[in-house]
């Protein structure tokens, strides 16, 4: 992956390839994800996500692996 950094989230959708609608239900709300992956600057409304930190732990706690249903 070529872009490490930070991303809008719109920017994120893009480069993580997973779904708005599966990331504002499912991740976003996620208090640890929230913690650990996402910032603002100042009292902005505007999210920022620590791309390459969001994707591993999207992977490592959000995601079900097929094998596991």
């Amino acid at each position: 992956m070529e872009f490490i950094g930070f991303a809008d989230a719109k920017r994120f959708v893009e480069i993580s390839g997973i779904s708005r609608d599966d990331l504002e239900m499912k991740v976003y709300p996620n208090q640890e994800f929230q913690e650990a992956c996402m910032y603002r600057f100042g009292k902005g409304n505007k999210r920022y996500i620590k791309v390459k930190a969001a994707i591993d732990f999207i992977e490592q706690n959000i995601f079900i692996k097929e094998t596991d249903l």
